[in-house]
């Protein structure tokens, strides 16, 4: 008796292990590649930060002062911008994604070729002088904002 109630315990054992291992081949098979995603609490800092601005330091908005984490350049991307246009301005693949809805330009601060993080605009304001992608280098990273207008520094 004891011998097969062993014997049905390692069966059902086996068979567990081989649908885990199942399950693990097809998640890794149907994966998608690694996404980069918003940073909300940047994206909301960041809006935050344009809309007071003109109040607050007469217009400018420092991206140092915004985004106090290491990076090297900032990339501002248009609602649109092809991808593989922000790929190569990045000198990497650019897998970002955005929230639900999203629909401003898209901030990608970047050290080196790789995304350091990055933030959509959610706010009201309308960008004027910037290209599709636009690549500003941490050092001359500055917005100017009048009645809402953003524009590089």
């Amino acid at each position: 008796m004891i011998g097969a109630m062993t014997r049905a315990l390692v069966a059902v054992g086996a068979l567990l292990a081989v649908a885990f291992l199942g399950l693990g081949v097809a998640v890794f098979a149907t994966r998608e590649e690694d996404r980069i995603t918003a940073d909300n609490l940047l994206a909301e800092d960041l809006t935050r930060a344009i809309a007071v601005s003109e109040a607050e330091t007469g217009g400018e908005v420092d991206l140092r002062d915004v985004a106090r984490f290491p990076w090297d350049r900032v990339l501002v991307l248009a609602p649109g911008a092809p991808r593989d246009a922000a790929s190569e301005a990045l000198g990497g693949e650019y897998t970002g994604t955005l929230p639900f809805g999203s629909v401003g330009h898209v901030f990608v601060f970047a050290r080196g070729s790789e995304v350091a993080r990055m933030a959509d605009y959610r706010g009201r304001g309308t960008f004027s002088g910037f290209e599709p992608v636009e690549e500003m280098p941490r050092d001359r990273a500055v917005l100017r904002v009048r009645d809402l207008v953003i524009s590089p520094g």
